[in-house]
């Protein structure tokens, strides 16, 4: 069963009913695939999901204020981290979607994905951020991704009360984003 580890999975779904007329969608931090599911029973017309995830119990700075924060079952400060035992589980409850040629997982990190040039000439209608959530991390990503988006676009954003969100839709106006619709822990701007 493929479980996800945010809320507001209902406004996901809500948004990612979008018409991507031919372009790719997007997931930064996959980790067990609730919202790349959600994404991809979702999305009309993308021409394949990339999910960047790198797995391998990576230890990092995972928010801003990282030192007060308490994660269930962790130390003050300690972030979760993700094993290459939940991405192959993962593989393997996406084989339907990956053998309908829907999903291709960039097992690797935001930064090295945005380096590598077989990703850097496609454009992106949908994209839903949910790794990193350093503000300068979600800033990167964001200009990174605003730079190849298509005519039509949506981004989504996961826990945008942990970083300076206000920021990052300021990054994005030049770009032709602005807030669409916003819940308690998710936000959508559109182009």
């Amino acid at each position: 069963m493929i479980q996800g580890d945010s809320i507001e999975y209902d406004l996901l779904a809500k948004w990612a009913d979008f018409d991507c007329k031919g372009d790719y969608s997007c997931e930064i931090g996959v980790r067990d695939g609730m919202g790349s599911k959600i994404i991809m029973d979702n999305i009309i017309n993308n021409f394949m999901h990339i999910g960047v995830d790198p797995y391998g119990d990576r230890v990092y700075q995972h928010i801003d204020n990282q030192e007060n924060f308490q994660w269930d079952g962790l130390e003050k400060g300690v972030a979760p981290t993700y094993s290459d035992t939940i991405r192959d589980k993962l593989l393997n409850d996406f084989k339907s979607y990956r053998n309908a040629g829907k999903f291709y997982l960039a097992n690797m990190t935001d930064t090295l994905f945005m380096c590598h040039p077989e990703y850097n000439e496609k454009k992106y209608a949908f994209v839903h951020f949910d790794g990193p959530h350093m503000t300068r991390d979600v800033i990167t990503e964001a200009v990174w991704f605003a730079n190849r988006a298509a005519g039509s676009c949506r981004f989504v954003f996961d826990d945008y009360p942990e970083y300076n969100m206000q920021l990052i839709s300021d990054c994005l106006k030049p770009f032709g984003f602005s807030v669409m619709e916003q819940g308690r822990n998710k936000i959508c701007l559109q182009k």
